[in-house]
Order: C-alpha cells, then sequence, then structure tokens
C-alpha cells in the first residue's frame, strides 16, 4: 500500500500486470458518515491483507478537512470543482478546488501506472430520505457500459439508475470523461440511514474489489453480502432521466412545493414547482409533464443546482 497523496491510498494487486486499475472513492462531502465508515472498515481490512485484490484498487477519501469536522465542505461542493471548473472562478484558490486538482493528478497517475481505469464507484449519501433508498447516477455517456453492473448495484439494494442529460463537474463525470471508466455516484441511503447498513456496504465493497479479475461479466458474481433483505434485479431497476436542472439564479429563488419532501416525490404535469424572480409570481416554473423530485436544496450557492427534475422512463 502507498499514500499518494492525504488519504488517497494505492492497492498494487496480486500482480502490477493485473490490468486497468478500479477506484473507489467517498467522503467528496465530509458529512456523508455512511460511505466513509464503509470505506475507512474497507481499508482497514486491506491494511490487514484481509482482502485479496487481483486488479489495482485506488482507495480515496475525498475531502479531509470537510471529514475532519463531519461538514459538508470547507469553502465550495467539492463535486462541482472537477475538470477545470474552478479555473478563473474565485473558487480556484479555495481548500476544495485545490483537492480536486489533486484528485485528478492522483487519478491521471493511477491510470497511467495501471494503463487505463476500468471503473469508478464514487459513494455518497442523501441529505434527505429517499423514496427509492439506495440509487446510482449515470454521468453523461455515449456508450454502454462494459461490465454488466445491473447484478452488482443491484445486490447491494440499489433501486434506480438516474441517466444525467448535462454534463456537471462531478467526480464520476470527470472519471468517465478523462479515462472512459464505467463511472456511478452511487447514493447509498440518506444521513439518517441505520449504521447496520454501513457493515453490509463494507462487506459489499469487499466482495466487488475482490471479484474484480477483469473477465466479462465477473462484476455480477459477487460473494452473498446483499444490503437488502431481498436483492433487487434487473427488472426491479427502475430508470430515470434528468428532465430539467434546477438552477438558484436569484435571491429570490423559493420552491412552491414542499422542499422537505423526500427524494423521487411525484409531481403532476402543471404543478407550479418554482419561483425566481423578484416580483410576487415572476419566474413561476410549471412542469410541463409528470416529473419525480431529487436532491431539492434552495440553500445553494446562486448559479448552483438546486434540484433535478426526474422523468420515468419505464
Amino acid at each position: 500500500m502507498e499514500e499518494w497523496c492525504e488519504q488517497v491510498y494505492y492497492f498494487p494487486g496480486q500482480t502490477r500486470s493485473a490490468g486497468a486499475g478500479i477506484m473507489v472513492s467517498c467522503g467528496i462531502h465530509g458529512d456523508e458518515t455512511g460511505p466513509i465508515d464503509a470505506c475507512a472498515a474497507l481499508l482497514h481490512r486491506l491494511r490487514k491483507h484481509r482482502v485479496q485484490l487481483p486488479r489495482p484498487l485506488l482507495l480515496i477519501f475525498g475531502n479531509p478537512a470537510a471529514i475532519a469536522h463531519r461538514q459538508r465542505f470547507v469553502d465550495f461542493n467539492l463535486n462541482r470543482l472537477f475538470g477545470a471548473a474552478q479555473v478563473g472562478s474565485p473558487r480556484e484558490d479555495s481548500i476544495e478546488a485545490r483537492r480536486a486538482r489533486q484528485l485528478e493528478q492522483a487519478c491521471a497517475r493511477f491510470a497511467q501506472q495501471c494503463q487505463g481505469i476500468d471503473w469508478h464507484l464514487d459513494l455518497h449519501s442523501t441529505i434527505k430520505p429517499s423514496l427509492i433508498q439506495r440509487f446510482a447516477l449515470l454521468p453523461v455517456t455515449r456508450r454502454e457500459y462494459r461490465r454488466p453492473w445491473a447484478a452488482a448495484l443491484g445486490q447491494a439494494g440499489v433501486g434506480a439508475l438516474v441517466r444525467q442529460t448535462q454534463r456537471a463537474h462531478t467526480f464520476s463525470q470527470f472519471s468517465h470523461d478523462r479515462f472512459d471508466a464505467d463511472s456511478f455516484t452511487l447514493e447509498c441511503g440518506s444521513h439518517a440511514t441505520d449504521k447496520s447498513t454501513d457493515t453490509a456496504l463494507a462487506q459489499w465493497l469487499q466482495g466487488l474489489v475482490e471479484a474484480s479479475t477483469g473477465a466479462v461479466g465477473d462484476v455480477a458474481r459477487l460473494p452473498e453480502y446483499p444490503m437488502v433483505e431481498h436483492q433487487m434485479t434487473e427488472h426491479q431497476m427502475t430508470e430515470y432521466r434528468v428532465a430539467e436542472a434546477i438552477v438558484r439564479r436569484t435571491e429570490q429563488f423559493r420552491f412552491l412545493i414542499e422542499e422537505s419532501e423526500p427524494n423521487f416525490s411525484e409531481h403532476p404535469a402543471g404543478t407550479a414547482f418554482y419561483c425566481d424572480g423578484v416580483e410576487p409570481g415572476e419566474g413561476v416554473f410549471r412542469l410541463p409533464g409528470p416529473r419525480y423530485s431529487l436532491f431539492l436544496n434552495s440553500q445553494v450557492a446562486l448559479g448552483q443546482r438546486a434540484g433535478l427534475l426526474l422523468e420515468r422512463l419505464q
């Protein structure tokens, strides 16, 4: 094991010529303790040589300064700063911008050393509860992923796949665009999720990294470490696409529905959803069709995403 920079750990695998590497990251937001604890448990087992790695692994704890204080970020949201998003902006010299550059450099070093990055899971937890507790977000992509991920994600209890339609400066979008990795942002429950699921998540991660031999379909053959009582199947995973991204443009921005509603709440066409204007009733957005809400947060900085509106694909 080598610590390439603060809380970024490289494990070479059984042989240094084991093929393209794999990446697991957590703590991009420092208050998402469930994934952080699960990855810490995996790190402990790796350090004790209790996990056999057939392939190189880069294990990343994204934002150490925020993790130390159990807060979402110090200066800016780190998951909006990848892919040179901070260059020329007021964020450029922030703690998170410097960390984004550091993580990008570590990923580039890893890709060069391993002749590529096969897949990357960036683990998160949501601020509020969700009607679908665990779900994966797929970055904008022009190709089908190499691995049959439905079975592996289903074993983790992932009940929905959300397809992004606009590029964002997230870690998973960066690793997909820059290194052609099969990348996901994986939401592992809410901040209030029962701690027993952290153990199950750590076991699932262990099975995933041990199973990654590089053979086609290998990621679907995992030890029995379900995170839920009944594992999801490919047919049980609901797919959505992002229909609209809600951006807070003025200080007067506010939601016209209950902001505290759980993720994946459904709203009919015609619903007055938010307004973003100086005068009362100005800038009201009404839903053009049935939509499901995700990540609603009116307190983000101006110009930042205040939520997503989804269309169900099936």
